[in-house]
């Protein structure tokens, strides 16, 4: 009965590949669910086409699809509108014969059926609708994806069937946290809006294999070997093997994105994150015990005689946006030695250092805490300590006075801390440092360029660590510098 144009631009009659089939049994068993898929797998085009379906039979109808801006909106309402088009006029419901109902168009993204007072329109949100089904698309590319469903959640009917289906676009967005809140529970005892979750991977396809010769084995490198695990045979194996060494020439880490084979590659592979993901997964976790005192302080190696070590520390206002403060200490080898990383109010912080004087993490190149808005009360709770002289301070020279200065902690600015955050990409990238706090590494899956090419964490998301790092390898060369001359 419905036709659609297939990816080879050919008008044919829709059939359901297997992605679609298991959409279809999802809507049978849950009112309420989130599809994570790889691209292409055909979810959009299976939704319109089971609502356009229900507007021909049934009435009272209000389909409401939203896409996430006005040209995905314009391409969706086009594709339905083409379907409706090749409806035959009469229509053969096996035991009798139905005609095809007559509609109008409102406007360019809206169809209404009045002889059955059904409505499918494709919106960019359902606010002032109260709909009968909502489906919404692409929630994770939305800047304003929390504000939107918080406006729609509230308006939908209790018998209201509602799908988000969407891509990823990396960690720590409103969809990365919506999926997360309801992936671990499938949709139980979860709060008010409860969603059953189902990811798509795209071998899923019918099409996702290539034949092997008589002779062929296939070997996966490290980096895939993971899809070993998988319910896939060799042919889905040797397709996602030549789709890794395609898109490895130029990005390898960009075949997670392009076929996802877990929720996790999903995420991980999406956004223009600025730390190779691929590298970042397989940084070592080091075992450690909690201090005695402070729980949320690791230990990971026992100071040694004789040693020095780097502390970069990044500080919180405590209750601004509940970020953290951060405390790493590596040696002069960049092992981790220990790490704080939690929410702390300014005079705790400083007991956290203090504690870790206490416990022989001593540096000959005093202690660097980075200087910016938020740690003005921690910089005067400091005063209180003993430490406090062992502070960095810069030095400079005042421009009306011609006089040497000096300003405490390490200023970060807008010259300073691309560089620092470059060096520091170098340092993982290149190997020279392999170890990081397990707490901490969705922090470097979340740090992307913005849409004006400036490094900074995804929203939602956090870069406490990353700037307390970067301090701790500033001060490891500027110690290796002091001990060369």
């Amino acid at each position: 009965m419905y036709k659609i144009i297939d990816k080879e631009q050919r008008s044919v009659v829709f059939k359901m590949n297997k992605a679609q089939e298991l959409i279809y049994d999802m809507e049978k068993q849950h009112r309420m669910f989130i599809i994570l898929k790889a691209r292409q797998v055909g979810g959009t085009t299976y939704e319109w086409i089971e609502w356009l379906d229900r507007s021909m039979f049934l009435k009272n109808q209000t389909i409401i699809i939203t896409a996430h801006d006005k040209e995905k909106q314009k391409e969706i309402f086009q594709r339905v509108k083409y379907c409706y088009q090749q409806i035959p006029q009469s229509i053969d419901c096996w035991e009798f014969i139905r005609n095809k109902p007559k509609t109008k168009y409102d406007n360019a993204n809206e169809m209404y059926f009045p002889d059955r007072n059904n409505t499918i329109k494709v919106s960019l949100d359902s606010r002032s609708w109260t709909p009968s089904k909502l489906h919404i698309t692409e929630l994770s590319f939305r800047r304003d994806a929390e504000p939107m469903m918080t406006g729609t959640l509230p308006s939908l009917p209790k018998s209201c069937p509602c799908t988000i289906e969407t891509t990823a676009n990396g960690i720590g967005n409103y969809f990365y946290n919506l999926w997360m809140k309801n992936y671990w529970t499938n949709g139980e005892n979860n709060g008010k809006w409860q969603f059953y979750c189902l990811f798509i991977p795209r071998y899923t396809d019918d099409d996702y294999r290539t034949p092997l010769e008589d002779w062929e084995e296939i070997v996966l490198p490290e980096i895939i070997k993971h899809i070993e695990k998988l319910d896939i045979d060799e042919e889905q194996k040797k397709r996602y093997l030549n789709k890794y060494e395609e898109l490895s020439v130029k990005r390898e880490d960009r075949v997670l994105q392009e076929f996802p084979s877990t929720p996790e590659e999903a995420f991980l592979g999406t956004g223009n994150p600025v730390f190779n993901q691929s590298i970042v997964k397989w940084l070592d976790s080091v075992s450690y015990y909690e201090d005695d005192i402070f729980s949320d302080l690791r230990i990971y190696r026992e100071p040694e005689d004789n040693e020095s070590y780097n502390m970069g520390v990044d500080t919180s206002e405590w209750g601004a946006n509940w970020d953290y403060s951060s405390i790493i200490v590596r040696d002069k080898n960049l092992r981790l030695m220990a790490c704080y990383y939690w929410h702390i109010p300014a005079d705790e912080l400083c007991k956290v250092i203090d504690r870790l004087y206490e416990l022989w993490y001593i540096s000959p190149n005093k202690l660097w805490i980075e200087r910016n808005n938020t740690g003005i009360a921690t910089l005067t709770k400091a005063k209180d300590y003993t430490r406090y002289n062992d502070i960095y301070t810069e030095k400079t020279v005042d421009k009306k006075t011609n006089k040497r200065t000096k300003k405490l902690w390490r200023h970060t600015n807008l010259k300073t801390r691309p560089l620092m955050i470059s060096e520091y990409e170098e340092a993982i990238r290149t190997g020279i440092l392999t170890e990081i706090d397990e707490r901490v590494r969705s922090e470097l899956y979340t740090f992307v360029y913005n849409e004006k090419n400036k490094a900074e964490a995804q929203q939602w998301c956090h870069d406490d660590w990353i700037i307390g790092d970067c301090i701790s390898l500033q001060m490891t060369k500027n110690i290796w510098y002091i001990e060369i001359q």
